[in-house]
């Protein structure tokens, strides 16, 4: 079955349906596993040896099939269209994303960047999101994902539409005024020349941290090569705080990003104590099936 974007029926709500299970063989991210994957672009060192690399997603969440919307009564859905990129952050199979340097971070980052700004310019893309966590459900190596959906996730719609209405009420950007605020708050843990890093007022889950660049940028491509680094180093600094308090140490993290068709926003990134939800629906607020409403129906029948 094609990759599916469902409508529920009672609550305004997507689910992503996925139902593609990741091969168990071998690790399709090491080096020795390099020619039998589509790279979209890589990073290298002076020996031309690949250092962080983006991938086509082996086990996509979106895939660019032609883009059909099906309705019938309580029933709407369409193609789950897109792109879906894996980034493979390290050679080393051993090594995470917090146990990297933060050059090696800001390598990362790079070509999240790349990503990013060539998959904006793509047909329907409403929405690009950047995942990442740690608990190698797909692939047994670390790993994060950039991706494109059709429609803008509710939970992104949520911080849209009270980005805009403070915006039209106030003349000036909430998260301009929120990082003025939380600077002076008990909730502030550290900053430096580019960031402002602190645990919201009102988080969502333990261990919630927020990263918010000081200049107003509503993507993250908007960086230049020092703050590049600097959010690098940033990172960094969290995850390794983050690492001696939660055990086991599960995190994942969402880029919040404009929306390809607003007009203005001051991007941000949420780090938190990663459950077993996915990290699409805790980073978005969009839920992920992994198998299909009609393959559990006839599990559950017995035939």
């Amino acid at each position: 079955m094609q990759n599916e974007i469902r409508k529920s029926y009672d609550a305004n709500e997507w689910s992503l349906v996925s139902p593609i299970e990741p091969s168990s063989v071998g690790c399709a991210l090491c080096p020795v596993s390099e020619e039998k994957t589509k790279e979209t672009y890589r990073i290298e060192d002076k020996k031309g040896n690949w250092i962080v690399r983006s991938i086509v997603d082996p086990y996509p969440l979106t895939h660019p099939s032609m883009f059909k919307l099906k309705e019938n009564g309580f029933f709407k859905s369409f193609s789950a269209h897109g792109w879906s990129e894996i980034v493979v952050e390290t050679r080393d199979h051993t090594k995470e994303l917090h146990e990297l340097t933060s050059e090696e971070i800001k390598d990362v980052l790079l070509i999240y960047i790349n990503r990013v700004k060539y998959l904006r310019s793509l047909e329907k893309v409403e929405f690009v999101g950047i995942i990442k966590d740690n608990l190698h459900l797909d692939f047994d190596h670390s790993y994060s994902r950039v991706f494109t959906l059709p429609i803008i996730p509710e939970y992104t719609k949520m911080k849209m539409a009270l980005f805009n209405d403070y915006f039209f009420k106030n003349e000036k950007c909430m998260y301009c005024d929120i990082i003025k605020n939380e600077k002076e708050s008990p909730r502030f843990i550290f900053e430096n020349e580019s960031f402002v890093v602190f645990v919201p007022f009102s988080p969502k889950n333990n261990y919630e941290v927020w990263i918010i660049p000081k200049k107003h940028y509503a993507c993250i491509s908007e960086l230049n090569e020092f703050e590049t680094f600097t959010l690098a180093e940033t990172i960094k600094n969290i995850l390794t705080r983050l690492s001696i308090v939660i055990t086991p140490f599960r995190y994942g993290i969402a880029f919040h990003l404009k929306p390809n068709n607003e007009k203005d926003f001051h991007f941000h990134i949420e780090i938190f104590q990663k459950t077993f939800h996915p990290t699409l629906k805790e980073g978005y607020g969009m839920n992920l099936c992994k198998i299909t409403p009609e393959n559990i129906a006839k599990i559950l029948r017995g035939k």
